[in-house]
């Protein structure tokens, strides 16, 4: 990492990073002027259930929102507005950060490392968040499922009921028909009749019963299908609300470990800021050494090469004095001259 940091310092130059200031700067001044802009467009509500009031809105059915009157429009516009307005502030001050520490990272160590570790955190919120979307969105279907299998049930139920009623008005009317027919062939044979009137009392009283007694159990099956969806319902319910209290526990979590990261961050880039001085101390010692070295290198190789000069020299001297001293002796001249020639030569020199 420090060889990383020392390569992206030589790179950018001093007028460089002054230049890369100057544009962050122009961008800080320029988001700072984006949000009083938009302090002046929209008008600040301190209505704090906006997000979820919308995020329940966008859930309803058609026929719910078709249920909406004016003002009620009017309202949700008014807090989709205040989402818009929350959204685009939060965004920039979530820019201005970054590039207040790019900006702070260019100007000390030269380096884009901010960018890279944003992106790196952006990328593991956004596949955290789409897991729970996931999440939500299945529970979103059973529960949507779970609803339509109700309505189909109680559509059911309606259509079984009506029929049955049917049934019933059906054996009415016919209960009358036997009256009166009954009635009618009284004068003719009145205990064939009595009798007849009596079995067919008899036997609608016994259907009546009976479909009554379907009624009243198609009845008791309504409500404790009614009990069974109300309880899905309190089960679904609570299980949002958990995966809620979960979403928000993750997210103090996130912000403690995100403390804890940037500490740590602070206490490596310290660490790497004294190490950095380390080397270069270690570093001008190096070079210092490194002189001495050469310089007694040099002087060693100075005398070794002088040494090897006068062991020359010498070696010359004494294959002179061989060469010459052999020419002596073969021209016989010095020392190495003959007596005879000596005495001779003596003799000359007394005359």
């Amino acid at each position: 990492m420090a060889g990383k940091k020392v390569n992206n310092l030589s790179e950018l130059s001093s007028s460089k990073v002054a230049a890369l200031s100057m544009i962050f700067e122009d961008c800080t001044n320029a988001l700072v002027i984006y949000r009083e802009t938009l302090k002046r467009i929209f008008k600040r509500s301190k209505n704090t259930t906006v997000p979820y009031v919308l995020y329940e809105l966008q859930n309803l059915e058609t026929t719910d929102k078709q249920v909406l009157n004016e003002d009620m429009t009017k309202m949700v516009k008014d807090m989709q507005e205040q989402a818009t307005y929350n959204k685009l502030q939060n965004d920039s001050l979530y820019v201005k950060g970054i590039m207040e520490k790019l900006k702070e990272e260019i100007r000390e160590r030269g380096s884009f490392d901010v960018l890279t570790k944003e992106i790196e955190r952006i990328v593991t919120r956004r596949k955290e968040e789409e897991a729970l979307f996931e999440e939500c969105t299945t529970m979103k279907k059973t529960a949507m499922e779970l609803r339509q299998t109700l309505a189909n049930e109680k559509m059911s139920n309606e259509a079984e009921r009506t029929r049955l009623r049917n049934i019933l008005l059906d054996l009415k009317n016919e209960n009358e028909k036997l009256k009166i027919v009954s009635d009618i062939e009284h004068k003719y044979s009145c205990k064939w009749n009595e009798a007849k009137c009596q079995q067919n009392s008899i036997r609608c009283k016994e259907e009546w019963r009976r479909l009554k007694k379907t009624l009243d159990d198609l009845h008791e099956r309504e409500k404790i299908e009614e009990i069974v969806s109300t309880e899905l319902i309190t089960f679904l319910t609570q299980d949002i609300a958990s995966i809620e209290r979960k979403i928000e526990e993750w997210q103090r979590r996130y912000d403690r470990e995100k403390k804890m990261y940037e500490k740590e961050i602070c206490e490596v880039n310290i660490e790497i800021e004294t190490r950095q001085k380390d080397l270069a101390e270690l570093s001008q010692e190096y070079n210092e050494k490194k002189k001495f070295i050469d310089t007694y290198l040099a002087e060693k190789e100075a005398l070794k090469k002088q040494k090897e000069h006068e062991e020359h020299v010498r070696g010359c001297a004494i294959r002179i004095q061989a060469f010459w001293r052999g020419v002596m002796v073969r021209r016989k001249l010095g020392p190495y001259r003959p007596e005879e020639k000596k005495k001779k030569r003596q003799l000359k020199s007394k005359k």
